[in-house]
């Protein structure tokens, strides 16, 4: 009897010691070598993940997993206080990635599966059965070979939140970065009423989006982003001679690439309100040092709000650069699916507090259009550029445009709309009707037009906002 229950722990070791070394060399194959480009497998690392999560063995690292894996083979004695002292570090191992990924990377279904792992583990490699399988006959003692080992799995388990602390000291000491960044203080939205905002504000629709500008705002510019379809920006500014203010906005997520990356599948949530928060307010992850430090001003001190209307969420940044306030915000809708960034810039005493948060809360994102309707909204732009209405003429061409971006008319009628009012950025137009030339080379008005405005330089250029491409 004692020797079928011998061969039964035997062949379980076995199969628990291939895994961890399965893993390793996985580990190796897959995470290790393409960081030094020296082999580039692609397999399905999330099933694979997933696999090892759930057979507990993911609590191992790669050096652990080699040389405790080693020794559960060969039946070694030192390993069984290997396997226990890594069965020991999993608070750690919990509250690393709480620290380091936030709570939301936390699957209860993986902690509860590793959780049992653990304590199986632990009860098992106590029983009487596989000690005799390790020939034990000694008791474990510190200073010893397996002691070391223990106690070199126990540390190795705080090397992350160690790693954490240094960088958190160095960046705060040479670089003058918050030991802790504050919580962004949260301000809440109402609608704006009507009464109250249609003497100095106007409603306009753009990029499947609704809000209030300054009416003496006209469009400077709109731009593909990296020549993605449907991810623009447009810029609108103060008419006159002098840029007083400045509105940019966009409709794509500016942390769209690290979601897609294992940067954002680490943290667990697809949302991206709450991946922003993350990268904004994360106290732990080194990381996110140098992703704070491209999107945020600098040299600036800046103050980050949380804003919250009934049926949207974002952030607000704001900082003062000599006599110009900046503010630059995210806007999500509550079902996640839409979001627009922007900048505002103002001179003092052009656009006050009131009328920054007047703009944000007066947003409301639009069922997206199809390119079915840019017709429609080049025939309105015609019908307002009739009117004489200027605005709205650079809205209609606006949206045209940005529905049906290879149309040459469109572009030329777009590009016409931003010398209505005093244009600041002849360069952009030129481009504009450059583009139109290239998709229809006998296009007479925009040649017509190239050359009246070729020897025209622009007035000014806006700054690019913090976070476009």
């Amino acid at each position: 009897m004692e020797t079928t229950n011998s061969k039964k722990e035997i062949f379980a070791l076995r199969i628990y010691s291939i895994l961890m070394l399965l893993y390793a060399v996985v580990d190796i194959l897959t995470v290790i070598l393409p960081k030094f480009e020296i082999i580039t497998i692609k397999l399905n690392i999330d099933l694979i993940n997933y696999f090892f999560t759930g057979t507990g063995i993911a609590l191992y690292t790669t050096p652990i997993n080699m040389i405790v894996g080693y020794g559960l083979l060969r039946r070694r004695f030192w390993a069984r206080y290997g396997v226990i002292a890594v069965m020991l570090t999993f608070p750690i191992h919990i509250l690393t990635q709480f620290l380091w990924w936030g709570a939301q990377s936390l699957k209860d279904y993986a902690i509860a599966v590793q959780f049992l792992f653990v304590i199986l583990t632990l009860l098992s490699f106590s029983k009487r059965p596989v000690k005799a399988v390790f020939g034990q006959t000694r008791s474990f003692r510190f200073i010893s070979w397996h002691g070391l080992l223990a106690i070199t799995i126990i540390l190795i388990s705080f090397s992350w939140i160690i790693f954490s602390l240094y960088w958190k000291v160095h960046a705060a000491w040479k670089f003058g970065y918050p030991f802790f960044i504050d919580r962004p203080q949260v301000i809440t939205l109402e609608k704006p009423e009507s009464s109250e905002v249609l003497v100095r504000y106007r409603k306009v629709r753009l990029l499947n989006a609704s809000l209030l500008i300054p009416k003496d705002f006209s469009i400077g510019r709109l731009n593909r982003i990296e020549r993605k379809n449907q991810k623009w920006v447009v810029s609108l500014q103060n008419q006159g001679v002098n840029t007083k203010g400045f509105i940019v906005f966009r409709n794509d997520f500016a942390y769209d690439e690290l979601l897609d990356e294992p940067f954002g599948k680490m943290l667990g949530s697809r949302s991206k309100f709450n991946f922003e928060k993350y990268i904004l307010t994360n106290n732990w992850n080194p990381g996110l040092l140098v992703i704070r430090s491209l999107t945020s001003p600098k040299g600036e001190a800046f103050e980050t709000k949380e804003i919250h209307r009934n049926d949207l969420r974002g952030f607000l940044k704001e900082w003062q650069r000599g006599d110009a306030f900046f503010r630059e915000f995210s806007i999500y809708n509550k079902e996640d699916t839409q979001c627009m960034g922007g900048t505002i810039m103002s001179v003092r005493g052009y656009l006050e507090e009131n009328d920054i948060l007047t703009i944000l809360s007066s947003i409301e994102f639009l069922k997206p259009e199809d390119s079915g309707q840019s017709e429609n909204h080049y025939e309105n732009g015609l019908k307002s550029y009739k009117r004489g209405d200027v605005l709205q003429t650079q809205v209609e061409f606006t949206n045209a445009y940005f529905l049906s971006p290879e149309n040459p008319d469109y572009i030329f009628m777009f590009a016409k709309s931003l010398l209505l009012k005093d244009p600041k950025n002849y360069d952009h137009v030129k481009n504009l009707l450059n583009n139109v030339l290239k998709l229809k080379p006998d296009h007479k008005d925009a040649q017509k037009l190239l050359k009246e405005i070729e020897p025209k330089p622009s007035k000014t250029r806006l700054p690019r906002p913090l976070g476009s491409q």
